[in-house]
């Protein structure tokens, strides 16, 4: 049986700047197997991504995830849009 989350792990979000303030999760994967580390740094991404490629010639691609959980309030209103930025 799965246990379920706790409700830390999706806070409840009410504006935009709460939204960009909540923290995450980041780690590496292979884009061919989809194996994974946990990763604090970038630099932990490249070594393990060497690391990888050395033990499967073949996968040489991989991509770094963040995920944010995250949840609305019950009947809250939408998020406010943020405005574009100009260069």
């Amino acid at each position: 049986m799965t246990n379920g989350l706790e409700s830390y792990t999706y806070p409840e979000v009410r504006t935009r700047l709460e939204l960009d303030k909540l923290p995450f999760r980041r780690w590496v994967e292979c884009a061919s197997c989809v194996e994974f580390k946990d990763i604090d740094h970038t630099d932990e991404a490249e070594e393990w991504a060497k690391d990888h490629n050395r033990q499967n010639r073949a996968h040489d691609r991989f991509r770094v995830v963040r995920q944010t959980g995250w949840r609305i309030a019950p009947g809250g209103e939408p998020l406010p849009e943020l405005e574009p930025e100009t260069s």
